[in-house]
């Protein structure tokens, strides 16, 4: 299938582009997205990086904000994974949502922190060509971590340009960056290089003191017109310190200023070194592609988020770690076959991975540690295999129906308890969808599938009361797409997931947390405007309701802690003829429970930002500010039950006062004081805004 252009339009028209194989005219940036197959579900996206970078891009996680419906958090220093939000997941750092980059997945499995914990600080933003989204557990190709959705990463193509960019911002952030690229051997040899230095100190009155480093480099070889061979290479490390996550009610009394810290010394400091080995065959009828890849990884988190309620005289901060050696493989073949107005596609594949761990807890003070907590070697093995098979009449309808099979091998033994233990357990996916094309304009989706996400091995092995090895979910989606000729687009999708257990990892205490069934059921709908050659407008809207399934009728005492209620991102990018472009955007989440009985909440976020670029030649200068209306946003919020060091004693019951109007008091089984509840949160930055100047090459 040719090469389709996809211009710098919002995603609604990219999707349309790739669904019918043709593209809308509209302004002169662009990129080109090889079409491989028309999209999986009406929620399935593929944004180029032109529109990626039509707003302002500072951070890995901002290319996150083309997504309808995911929110990026920051959550206790910049160098630590973002939390995610999408389709009423408060996803933690990754625990519904699969993320990879160039087929290699990013989520960790039996992390020290969290399960799934998924880092993009080693990504370089401007060597991403696009972005992949499917949301909903419907792909055979994708298994673990995949319920919410799949997010995908790809690379730019080797050998296509070289540039130099530095940028500087009103918080004395400064990051540079430098792409080489060249092709030799008559254009079959093919290379790109990249590296990127980052420090910023943030808004914060202790600094953040974030320092980042990034290599990245990338060998092609074509030998063929249809054959590619690559190696590619990277090293990524960074240290921080971080603000902590703060009791709200130390703020709204004016004893915490809402940049300051309790524990100066909280941070951390992680690496991550790759390489990865790609085969790729493709032609008009089949498509082979082959990898294989190694990492290892290394990750130190100081942390105190219950202050003085462990230990009332040396705090309760802790440290956790994980060191790990990931070793992974992954196929699949796509043969198409046609028959007069029939078209068929079998898709068949499997992959391999294996982890080699080793994580921790510690408890200690300023740093230094004071008391093994949990001391633990995981053996984390998966293979997977799965076939697909597609059959399509002319345009007009398009069936599929797959099937995916996940084995574990989950091994695990404490170096502080005499317990270990082996488990093996099998995942079996089946899958299925429709599309229906009733006119040019117009598409029909109907999507149901099962997936799941794994259980920390510790957790499945390791405590007498072992959790489900392999949570299942049961996703369903109906869209439709609709376009009239290039100026609007339209897509709407209703969606369900039920998954069988909250089942999770809590890293900062080393043990299990079980919790019930539960059901998410939402809709979403995103449209984009053309009114003119030169401007885009586009808005996005989601809606979501995430309940516990325990029999209650009452909607409020059964409710998913921190699920996104609604969501919307909307903005206008405009690009004069003369090189100049500008986008305004706004994006906002309202205000969700942090509790299942809605005690305590999560309040909204509101962000408006504005970027401005101008480009003659080969030369860019580019001015970007966030935040631009100076809003106080909280970024991740959390239900957190902690005590400071003026609150009342742990050794005795609590006075009536013991916490302030709008908290409530913990108790000991044996109704001694327990600490807070309050709401921790990490604070957003004010108005930031920064300058950066690229040449290219």
């Amino acid at each position: 299938m040719r090469p389709v252009l996809l211009r710098a339009a919002p995603y609604g028209a990219a999707l349309w582009s790739l669904c019918v194989g043709e593209a809308p005219v509209f302004a002169e940036f662009s990129t080109r997205v090889v079409a491989d197959r028309v999209p999986l579900a009406a929620s399935s996206l593929t944004v180029p990086a032109a529109t990626l970078f039509a707003r302002p891009v500072s951070r890995p996680s901002d290319l996150l904000r083309v997504v309808p419906g995911l929110l990026v958090l920051q959550h206790a220093g910049g160098g630590k994974a973002n939390q995610y939000l999408l389709r009423g997941f408060d996803a933690d750092h990754g625990t519904d949502v699969a993320l990879f980059f160039d087929g290699v997945p990013i989520n960790m499995v039996s992390h020290g922190h969290g399960q799934g914990y998924a880092d993009l600080s080693f990504l370089i933003p401007e060597l991403v060509e696009r972005v992949e989204i499917q949301k909903g557990p419907y792909s055979v190709e994708q298994g673990d971590f995949a319920t919410g959705g799949t997010i995908q990463f790809v690379s730019r193509r080797p050998g296509t340009g070289s540039s130099v960019s530095i940028s500087l911002d009103t918080l004395l952030g400064v990051r540079a960056v430098g792409i080489g690229a060249g092709s030799f051997l008559n254009q079959r040899l093919h290379v790109l290089a990249a590296v990127e230095g980052f420090a910023n100190n943030g808004p914060f009155l202790n600094p953040e003191n974030h320092r980042r480093f990034n290599v990245f480099s990338k060998l092609t070889y074509e030998p063929t017109q249809h054959t590619q061979l690559s190696l590619a290479l990277a090293s990524y490390g960074a240290t921080w310190n971080a603000s902590g996550q703060l009791p709200l009610r130390a703020v709204q009394a004016g004893q915490l200023d809402r940049f300051d810290s309790l524990d100066p010394t909280e941070g951390g400091g992680s690496t991550r070194h790759s390489a990865t080995l790609a085969f790729s065959h493709r032609t008009q009828d089949l498509q082979v592609t082959a990898q294989a890849y190694v990492l290892a990884y290394t990750f130190k988190l100081f942390s105190n988020f219950t202050f003085a309620l462990r230990d009332p005289v040396a705090g309760d901060q802790i440290e956790q770690t994980d060191d790990r050696v990931v070793f992974g493989a992954a196929t699949n073949v796509r043969r198409r076959f046609g028959w007069k107005d029939l078209r068929a596609e079998t898709l068949v594949g499997g992959s391999l991975r294996t982890d080699r761990i080793e994580n921790a807890l510690y408890n200690g003070a300023a740093r230094v540690r004071q008391a093994t907590v949990v001391q633990d070697e995981v053996r984390q093995t998966s293979i997977a295999a799965f076939v697909a098979q597609e059959v399509s009449f002319r345009r007009l309808l398009r069936v599929s129906a797959g099937l995916r099979t996940d084995y574990f091998v989950f091994d695990a033994a404490s170096r502080v308890s005499p317990t270990a233990g082996l488990v093996g357990a099998t995942r079996v996916s089946p899958k299925g969808s429709v599309l229906v094309r009733p006119h040019a304009a117009t598409d029909f989706f109907l999507n149901v599938g099962t997936g799941f996400h794994s259980n920390d091995a510790r957790g499945v092995v390791l405590p007498k009361d072992a959790v489900t090895p392999l949570t299942a979910a049961l996703g369903y989606e109906l869209g439709g797409h609709f376009r009239v000729d290039n100026w609007l687009d339209v897509t709407l999708a209703l969606w369900g997931l039920d998954l069988d257990s909250e089942l999770v990892w809590i890293g900062d205490e080393g043990r299990t947390e079980a919790s019930g069934a539960s059901r998410r059921l939402g809709a979403e709908i995103a449209v984009q405007v053309r009114p003119t050659g030169w401007l885009a407008l586009d808005a996005d809207v989601t809606s979501s309701s995430a309940h516990f399934r325990d029999g209650s009728t009452d909607g409020q005492t059964n409710q998913v802690p921190l699920a996104p209620r609604w969501t919307v991102s909307a903005g206008a990018t405009a690009q004069a003829p003369f090189g100049l472009r500008g986008a305004l955007r706004f994006f906002a989440v309202t205000a969700r429970p942090a509790t299942e009985d809605g005690f305590l909440h999560a309040e909204a976020i509101y962000q408006l930002d504005l970027s401005l670029s101008y480009r003659h030649r080969f030369v860019e200068i580019a001015a970007g500010v966030e935040n631009l209306l100076n809003r106080e946003n909280r970024q991740a919020q959390f239900a957190t039950t902690s005590r400071l060091r003026h609150e009342a004693a742990t050794d005795a019951p609590p006075p009536p006062d013991a916490c302030p109007q709008a908290t409530r008091v913990a108790r000991t089984e044996t109704g001694l004081f327990a600490g807070c509840e309050d709401i921790g949160f990490t604070p957003a930055a004010p108005v930031v805004a920064r300058v950066t100047v690229s040449a290219f090459f």
